[in-house]
């Protein structure tokens, strides 16, 4: 493989995380919120702060909406616990 080659496997690869091409992958809004659910808190925030700079703010929503969706979880189990103890 020549350098000619990497470079351009290298821009496909760019060109396919830029997150204005990465919605492209999803059918529906409904399908972003199950892939946005699978990462982790860090990984939610990171994917946030690409989406913001690209301006895709409804899928920001969305982003916001399981991060504080996962934030509510995480108390409703702290309260639990701190009631049993």
């Amino acid at each position: 493989m020549d350098e000619n080659e990497l470079n351009n496997i290298a821009r496909m690869y760019e060109d396919l995380t830029k997150p204005e091409n990465w919605v492209k992958l999803f059918p529906d809004m409904a399908s972003f919120k199950k892939w946005i659910k699978i990462g982790s808190m860090d990984d939610i925030r990171t994917t946030l702060i690409e989406f913001e700079e690209a301006e895709l703010y409804e899928h920001c929503a969305i982003i916001l909406e399981v991060l504080n969706e996962r934030k509510q979880k995480v108390s409703d189990i702290m309260n639990k616990i701190s009631k049993k103890l």
